[in-house]
């Protein structure tokens, strides 16, 4: 084979290996953390982990459900447990989960979306279409059917 060909093949190979990992870049795996309060305000780190939790872009094309939240604060904690579930049955869906805690945010991106879209109160929840236009907003906790509802108005105007 020439260098031509090399060179060719070499660059189909990273163009696909560029856009598969794009397609799967998200959050994946939310979890709650062990050891979390439910009763009391413990600091025992974010209540939820991830694999790839560090991804908190937007999505495009797609809906992105953010949660806004701090460590050791007890209505956080509630809430993350709600959005746990709410993560289990949409994760099979188009719809992007992005966690944030809003004392340790992940890098500069995090930040950004701290300034444009967190109201100052925990736990916050924000909703955005698959053209990434806030669609709801909800600070305090929020009960699963009503985040339900919110998605299934999104997915279904997809």
């Amino acid at each position: 084979m020439n260098v031509k060909k090399h060179c060719g093949i070499f660059a189909a190979l990273a163009a696909c290996s560029f856009v598969a990992a794009a397609a799967g870049f998200a959050a994946e795996n939310l979890r709650l953390r062990d050891g979390i309060s439910y009763v009391n305000d413990l600091d025992k780190g974010f209540p939820i982990v991830a694999d790839k939790i560090e991804d908190v872009a937007i999505a495009s094309g797609r809906p992105t459900f953010l949660f806004f939240g701090a460590s050791g604060d007890l209505n956080t904690n509630r809430q993350a447990r709600r959005i746990i579930e709410v993560y289990k049955r949409y994760k099979s869906t188009d719809v992007k989960f992005v966690v944030i805690d809003v004392d340790h945010p992940s890098g500069a991106q995090a930040r950004q979306l701290i300034k444009q879209h967190y109201t100052g109160y925990i736990p916050c929840e924000v909703l955005f279409d698959k053209g990434g236009k806030q669609k709801w907003s909800q600070a305090g906790e929020v009960e699963i059917p009503t985040i339900v509802n919110q998605l299934d108005k999104v997915l279904s105007a997809s």
